[in-house]
Order: structure tokens, then sequence, then C-alpha cells
């Protein structure tokens, strides 16, 4: 498959349609996501087919804020979504009141048809593993069967096979990860030339275009995608607010119950201890 890819015209801010079969209005919503300095933006460049988003060699996060990008690729209307740092810990900090998690669930609402985990061939690490729970903390552990592991720095393989590397690798960690999202993985050499890199792209919608036909054309949803499509009539400002709220809610929830298992979990561990002093003073009584 391929096809010359193009510049389609920006939707208005948050101008998500009625969530239909991606067979029926061929139309594809890809999400970047993964830490900073895997190459996210640059893979998106490779999809694009142009440099739309900031990339470049950088020792701290070029992408600041979520923006989207699209390309027509045979018939398909590709929209592509580059994020910031929105999965590792450090989020709470830098978005406080959840608005960026918010843009990120609005511009890729009624929600993508795939999202590519972006890593670096050879440097999955601790930082690599902490954002992969970050995504599935910020759409639900059902994003995994929407999941495609992206490899960048392909040029590393040296003509070697992904799928021999991912089997071979002693990275437990990274082979956990490649079967938890199906064993669906391709690579970019975002470096390459026109032809390397169309090829590298074809690779990946093939993927996409199966995981579009398992799904049976719908995208992937959740509480708070719904909730966004409810709120097609309010404006940018509110939807932005009613959906952050929403997700604060949500991180409250979760906070909660792990505090209350934490606490269930050391109250268990006392009640054992104390049977087992118990059981020991027991048997050290004199018959």
């Amino acid at each position: 498959m391929g096809g010359r890819k193009m510049p389609r015209d920006e939707e208005n801010a948050y101008g998500f349609q009625e969530s239909r079969s991606a067979l029926q209005e061929r139309r594809l919503r890809l999400l970047l996501a993964g830490r900073s300095g895997t190459g996210k933006s640059a893979t998106g460049n490779t999809i694009l087919q142009r440099k739309h988003f900031l990339s470049r060699l950088a020792a701290t996060a070029v992408t600041r804020a979520c923006a989207t990008g699209s390309c027509r690729w045979a018939s398909w209307d590709v929209e592509v979504l580059d994020t910031p740092d929105l999965f590792s810990p450090e989020v709470a900090q830098a978005d406080p009141g959840f608005e960026e998690r918010g843009r990120c669930y609005l511009l890729s609402a009624p929600g993508p048809h795939a999202v590519l985990l972006v890593t670096q061939l050879g440097r999955f690490t601790a930082q690599d593993l902490r954002a992969w729970r970050g995504v599935k903390a910020l759409f639900g552990a059902g994003i995994a069967a929407r999941t495609i592991v992206v490899f960048t720095r392909r040029e590393d393989l040296e003509g070697g096979s992904l799928q021999q590397y991912v089997r071979d690798t002693d990275n437990r960690a990274l082979r956990e990860l490649v079967a938890e999202c199906g064993g669906r993985c391709c690579a970019f050499n975002n470096q390459a030339a026109d032809g390397e890199r169309e090829a590298q792209v074809r690779e990946l919608m093939r993927l996409v275009e199966e995981l579009v036909r398992d799904h049976g054309g719908a995208p992937y949803t959740n509480d708070v995608y719904r909730l966004a499509q409810t709120l097609g009539g309010l404006s940018p400002e509110e939807r932005l607010r009613r959906v952050s709220k929403r997700l604060a809610a949500g991180r409250a929830v979760a906070v909660a119950h792990g505090s209350t298992w934490t606490w269930c979990k050391l109250g268990l561990a006392a009640l054992l201890g104390a049977l087992f002093l118990l059981y020991l003073l027991c048997r050290r009584r004199p018959e």
C-alpha cells in the first residue's frame, strides 16, 4: 500500500466528529505516546512525510503542548497527535490542573484508532516502563489492545530482524511490553531517505489497518471520551474545563483506592504478625 501524502486543512479546536466507524469515514487518528526524548515528534514527521512537529536533539523536552498534524495516505485521512510529557510521574507537577491531559483527550476525540508507543531501540529503560504505566493510567488498561510499539533508530538493527531482536533481548520488561501489546511493533529510521521512510510508514499502516479491522472500525473509547462526545455544543474552554475536572476526579478516586488497599495490606500484615507472635508465645508456655 502506498500513496502520496498531502496536508489537510486543520479543523477548529476540539472539532471532533460524531463517532463513526473508520471504515465508513476513512479517517484514522494516531496518538503518539512515550517518554520524552524517544523521537515521538520525529516519528510523527515521518508519518506526515514533512517537518510539521518541532523536533531536535535537546537535553530537555522539546514538545511542550499537544499538537496535531494531518495527511492523506492511500484512501485514508490520517490525523496524528503529538504529545508532551504526559505519562511520566512528573506530570503531576507539570500539569496539576489536568488541562494538557484534557486537551489530549479533546484533540483525539472521539478516540484514537491506534496509540503509537515510541521507544528507542536498545534503550528501553525504567523511564519507558513508567511512561507506559502512565499511558494506561491516563487512558485505561484497555489501551494496550490498541497500542503499537514503534522503535526509533531502526538503523541500529543493521539489517537484522526486529522480531528476532525483541525475542532475543535480555530486557524482560521490553519483551513483556510487546507481548502485552499483542506483538505489534515496527521500527523507524527517522533520518532515512524518502523511499525507505515511505516503506516504514507502509509497514506501520498495515498494523494500524489490522487494528481497525479487528475492532470493526471503531476507535478506542472510555468514560472520558464518551463525556467529550456529549459536550459538542459547548465552547472549547468549557469542554476543556469539564474534561479536565473528570480526569482530576478519576485520579483522586484512583489515589484513594490505592491508599485504601495499602492500608488494608498493612493491616493484614500487622494481624498476621500478631498471630505469629501469639503462636510463638503459646509454644513457649511450659506444660
